[in-house]
């Protein structure tokens, strides 16, 4: 599955591909931006960490730009992605001030520039810090365990399911921009990161994403910024005068 995303990611490098608004601002990057960040998270994870076949993230750091990162890292490494805080995960990508029972506890500050988080607790390390001297490329060691790509608390979804969800038709074309808001929850049949994330990036679109704005709210601020933006649809945000996906 995140061997297509890479493939479409790579193939026009320059665009921006992720836009993510939250409370501390915005935050743009392009193809080969997103695919570096992704190729350090898996490095971390696989020679850093000595990641194996079968093992998960949990990655509990909210909808931006540093969390798409560490989800396509950690999928690109062969690994599963979880929500679910046992203590069964290899690593935890978590947000600031939050912990988690892993032994490697990441702190993801979230801040539009990349900035180290800080207040650490002493087990815990910052994200930025760990990522930044891994290599901006990488190449798989492994096929990924067929059988959990996702799971939750309620539901786990296999790589051919994972496969099968982003592939479905969203109505989304390639080089649309595509307004979107709300958590990347991975809960359900078709998870909202698949709605909101990795379908429209399958399908070769920028997302723009906001998690500093309510999306059953501040109808004024959406529609501002699906004009700054330039958006031409939405996924999970209503905004007058664009269609509205799901």
């Amino acid at each position: 599955m995140v061997a297509e995303l890479v493939a479409v990611l790579g193939a026009d490098r320059s665009r921006p591909r992720l836009t993510t608004h939250t409370p501390l601002g915005r935050t743009e990057l392009s193809g080969a931006a997103l695919l570096n960040w992704a190729a350090k998270v898996a490095g971390l994870l696989v020679d850093e960490l000595g990641a194996a076949p079968g093992d998960e993230v949990l990655v509990a750091s909210p909808s931006h730009w540093q969390t798409a990162g560490v989800l396509l890292g950690a999928w690109w490494a062969g690994l599963g992605v979880t929500d679910v805080n046992d203590g069964q995960a290899l690593a935890a990508f978590v947000a600031p001030g939050a912990d988690a029972q892993s032994d490697e506890v990441f702190v993801v500050s979230g801040h539009p520039l990349g900035l180290p988080a800080r207040d650490l607790r002493p087990h815990q390390r910052d994200y930025t810090t760990a990522v930044l001297s891994q290599p901006d490329r990488f190449a798989p060691r492994w096929a990924p365990d067929p059988r959990s790509a996702l799971r939750t608390a309620n539901c786990a979804l296999s790589v051919a399911e994972l496969r099968a969800v982003v592939r479905a038709p969203s109505g989304v074309l390639a080089h649309q921009r595509v307004l979107t808001g709300g958590d990347w929850s991975f809960d359900g049949p078709v998870p909202a990161v698949v709605r909101l994330l990795l379908r429209p990036l399958g399908a070769d679109a920028s997302v723009i994403h906001g998690i500093d704005l309510d999306v059953h709210d501040d109808a004024a601020a959406w529609a501002h910024r699906a004009a700054v933006e330039r958006a031409d649809v939405t996924l999970g945000v209503d905004v007058p005068g664009l269609p509205r996906l799901g």
